[in-house]
């Protein structure tokens, strides 16, 4: 919640999308959903802050839900013959390393995915896990015809909704949906053949709006539509090149976890290799084996370069947060551990815990990039707030409201008021003042609102002056 965050871009434009926020017209279907929620509710805007902590715990809510489902439906397909419960337990660890596994420095903080977006229409990637999953029982579990009706509903209907609120994460979906189908060659030329008069229609739909309202272009259809093949190859290595220097952030994403994965998964594939084991449904674990690959997209020159013709190059580090590797460790170190049989899900809880304890240490103490400790930091400070709150503590708040009734009194309510910028946006938002504003970026200095006060002839003018207890003011701090 440190201010001027883009979370608060779209705290503010919930109510008013034109006020400075640059949020692009055709993405504002989140906000007016949210919008809609806090009328109904009653929640005001000058209550800001607690409606921040409504959506920061419904979409984390959301998020931890979908990657759940996620990983239950991949576990349970591919260890066919375990328990029920082992299941779970495979998917409960998937969906708490995923909250730590994926994160990115920017500013001066490094935050785990779910710091950076949850108050943001990035709610579109745990919505992507959500319809995967969705599709995933299409294809692999015998469902009764009404269940597989609703589930195309809601795959239909949140197709849409990504599309039209942050379509890279759709691309995910095609990607993801593209494999499974290569690997059930078969299987999906029999839903086609059973199925054409409803998927026609679907795919009719999902490609109109692709073209129409998706908020996004995607540069590479554009140059294929037109022929410009050499453009595409030109701009696939300069930019691939460019990413690879820096622009995909691998120095604060790739972490001693993702080594670590890589290393359980070479074992236990190796043990499936050699064992032959007909408990483990092969394709479905070389369809999760290909998508945790998705990690190395932003890593190599080519696959990068392509991908950005996909998205855009300024976004290639939100790529990682696509690949499926949180869930190859619980499902490998959970093969490993089924060789005790008798104890084979306390082996394998006391064998995550240790691990993950481990390689946190590990991260802390002798590792040089600290990258997997510095993301339990980020949720740990997600606990207490304390250095991820808003600039402002609650007192400091109901100070600037002491202060501006003595302002008002000699003034009058008809004001104009300026400050810097964790006090403006308390006055406007909060306690909805008239203010000088310009936008969360912004930082205005006194001698710039006086200027534009002679100028507009404007005679009641206040720039509120910063309490001395107050903590300095450093944006993105």
């Amino acid at each position: 919640m440190r201010y001027p965050y883009d979370m608060w871009a779209h705290l503010i434009a919930i109510d008013n999308p034109y006020d400075y926020t640059t949020i692009p017209e055709a993405r504002e279907l989140w906000h007016l959903i949210w919008r809609e929620i806090f009328n109904i509710t009653g929640i005001s805007q000058s209550d800001i802050l607690f409606r921040a902590k409504i959506i920061h715990i419904t979409q984390t809510l959301i998020s931890f839900g979908a990657v759940y489902l996620f990983s239950l439906v991949i576990a349970r397909n591919i260890y066919i013959n375990s328990p029920k419960l082992h299941h779970q337990y495979m998917a409960y660890w998937s969906a708490i390393i995923w909250f730590t596994i994926f994160a990115t420095f920017s500013m001066h903080y490094q935050h785990t995915w779910i710091m950076w977006y949850s108050i943001s229409y990035q709610v579109t990637l745990p919505l992507f896990w959500y319809i995967t999953a969705l599709s995933l029982i299409l294809y692999l579990e015998n469902k009764p015809l009404s269940i597989k009706l609703f589930y195309t509903f809601q795959i239909l209907i949140l197709s849409l909704f990504i599309i039209k609120v942050h379509s890279m994460e759709y691309i995910y979906y095609l990607l993801y949906i593209i494999i499974l189908s290569i690997i059930f060659f078969r299987e999906t030329l029999y839903i086609f053949k059973k199925y054409y008069y409803a998927i026609i229609p679907m795919l009719v739909t999902v490609v109109y709006f692709l073209k129409s309202y998706q908020a996004d272009d995607t540069r590479f259809l554009d140059y294929l539509y037109n022929g410009q093949l050499l453009e595409i190859y030109h701009l696939i290595l300069y930019e691939g090149n460019l990413i690879v220097q820096g622009i995909n952030r691998a120095s604060s994403t790739i972490n001693e976890l993702m080594y670590f994965i890589l290393f359980t998964t070479i074992i236990s594939s190796l043990l499936i290799i050699k064992n032959r084991d007909k408990n483990v449904n092969i394709k479905v674990y070389f369809f999760l084996l290909l998508t945790s690959l998705f990690i190395l997209i932003p890593l190599f020159s080519l696959t990068a370069g392509v991908y950005s013709l996909l998205t855009k190059i300024n976004v290639i580090h939100r790529v990682y947060y696509s690949s499926s590797i949180y869930l190859l460790f619980p499902i490998s170190l959970y093969y490993i551990s089924s060789h005790f049989k008798k104890n084979t899900l306390y082996i394998f809880n006391i064998s995550i815990i240790i691990s993950l304890l481990s390689i946190v240490v590990y991260s802390k103490y002798i590792s040089n990039s600290h990258n997997y400790y510095k993301n339990i930091q980020s949720l740990k400070q997600s606990i207490d707030g304390s250095k991820v709150k808003f600039n402002l503590s609650a007192k400091e708040i109901l100070a600037i409201k002491r202060e501006l009734d003595i302002y008002k009194k000699d003034m009058g309510d008809e004001t104009l008021f300026c400050a810097k910028g964790d006090i403006l946006v308390v006055l406007k938002y909060i306690y909805r003042q008239n203010v000088y504003w310009r936008g969360r970026r912004a930082n205005i200095s006194e001698e710039e609102f006086y200027k534009y006060c002679k100028i507009n002839n404007i005679k009641k003018c206040i720039f509120f002056q910063t309490p001395k207890s107050f903590p300095l003011y450093r944006p993105y701090w």
